[in-house]
This record gives structure tokens, sequence and C-alpha cells, in this order.
């Protein structure tokens, strides 16, 4: 019996920590609109007289990448197709899912630019929904359904273009459809293109091409499971990604219309909401 005691001790311990790590609110695998109530960034703003504002929020993971990646690894070739170490990917997920701080305040220091990219990438492809909803999804494809090879030139298109392609309507097609997302969402995806446009600027170094990086991240910000096993329509969701990265000048931070409201910015400051009580 006594010799039988340490190991179910060591069993009751091991059992509380993993019951207690199932009960704290993380950020990989939950909702957007869930875990950025309590591990978020707020992006500040000046208006026109020169006064901070918050104009939205990113998740505290994608801010911290982010700003790794452009100080440390826009040159560097590869960035996002190379592998980083799994062990090290492991502990930036353990830092980035940890309450209180979830990565905050996370020194690179021991890490590589491949972990961090690695790390970006999973947690894109580890949201419940992508980053334009479900519910955007088509709206956001129908634009350059017809138009694939005039809009991102390719000389192998899926579909035959029909017709007059109007870049410039398209333009403000999708600067209206981006106003038209739910703040987090339109908010992320503008701080995301903005990350993909500095490496695509950079691509005769780094050979992330514009195209390249949209076969990369288009599963994390526009994709439907039912067209998971469909080359023509992730292609043409791919086409999609292509023309908003080359026109990203047009879809700013700060532009107009993608500012949080009010509501947006209270729930967000308010934090992670209070559990029912059930009796």
């Amino acid at each position: 019996m006594d010799e039988q005691a340490p190991n179910t001790r060591r069993d009751l311990t091991s059992w509380w920590r993993n019951f207690k790590r199932g009960n704290q609110k993380r950020i990989f695998g939950v909702p957007l609109h869930t875990s950025i109530r309590y591990a978020n960034v707020a992006i500040s703003l000046q208006d026109n007289e020169g006064k901070s504002y918050v104009y939205g929020y990113v998740p505290i993971v994608v801010a911290k990448c982010g700003v790794f990646l452009k100080e440390k690894a826009t040159n560097v070739e590869g960035i996002f197709r190379l592998s980083g170490s799994e062990k090290r990917i492991k502990e930036l997920r353990q830092a980035f899912n940890s309450p209180d701080r979830y990565g905050k305040g996370l020194d690179w220091t021991g890490y590589t630019v491949h972990d961090a990219a690695n790390i970006l990438r999973r947690y894109f492809n580890q949201l419940p929904e992508p980053i334009i909803p479900l519910e955007f999804y088509e709206r956001f494809r129908e634009p350059l359904r017809c138009h694939q090879s005039q809009a991102v030139g390719h000389m192998d298109g899926q579909s035959p273009s029909e017709g007059h392609f109007d870049a410039d309507e398209t333009i403000r097609t999708y600067q209206t459809l981006i106003t038209e997302l739910p703040p987090l969402n339109r908010q992320l995806l503008l701080y995301i293109l903005d990350l993909l446009a500095v490496f695509a600027s950079k691509s005769d170094l780094n050979k992330m091409t514009t195209p390249n990086l949209a076969a990369i991240f288009q599963p994390g910000i526009l994709s439907h499971p039912a067209h998971d096993m469909s080359p023509p329509e992730y292609r043409l969701s791919q086409d999609v990604l292509i023309f908003l990265i080359e026109n990203q000048d047009h879809f700013l931070i700060g532009m107009q219309g993608t500012e949080a409201d009010e509501k947006t910015v209270q729930e967000v400051e308010s934090g992670p909401p209070t559990p029912a009580t059930v009796t």
C-alpha cells in the first residue's frame, strides 16, 4: 500500500493540473470574439485634431508575432514556408495560451523567426471560423468569380474572364464589404493584409510572392469546409486574397468606417463574461 501511495498522489496532482488547464481561458481554437476579451492589444490612432483614440483590437499573439516578424524576418527566404522547432513552438503556444498575460510580455530571446511564423499560422488555421466569417464567404468571392485572370494576372486562370473587369470598382466593392464585417474581424483582416503586403514587397529577398502568401494564409482568412476538397474553389479564394494583398494600400488600418463601435469597445474592455450560475 505504501509503495502505491506516491503514485496515487502523483496521479491526483496530474489530474488536478490538467483539470485547471482545461478550465483556463485559452486563445487557440477559441472564437475571436471570445478570446479577444481577455487577450487583446489595443490599436490606438490619432484623429484629425491629434487626439488619440482606440481604433480597435487584435489578438496578442497576432500583434506580438507581427511586430517581431516585421522587425526580423522581411528578408528571410521562405519565412512562412519553413518549419520552426516543434519544441519551441509548443512553448510559444503555451505562453500565448496562458493567463493572465497571454504572452503580452514574451521575450523572443531563444526563439527564431520561423517559430514565430509557424505559431502565427497555427493560430489562424485553428480559429473555429476564418477571419472572413462564413456568412461573407461568397460575397467576398463574387467580385472576382468571372474575372480571376484579369484581376490577378494568371496566365492559366481557372475560370474564363467574362466581360470588362473594372479594378477600381472592385476595390470599392471590397472596401464596402470590409466595412460590413464584424468590427473585430475587419480590424484583424486589415492588420494581416498590412503584414502580408510588407512581406510581398520584399519577395525578391524572401521569395514570399503574393501568390505564395495567399496559398499559405487563405485557409485561415477565406475558406469554407464545403470547398476543402475542391481545387477550383480554393483557387478562387486564393485569388481574392491575392487581389486584397496587391491592393492593400486601399485597405488600410484606419480606413473610414472600420473603427470599432462603442459597443465593441465596451465589450472588449469589460473583459470575459461572467459564467452563468446553474441552479
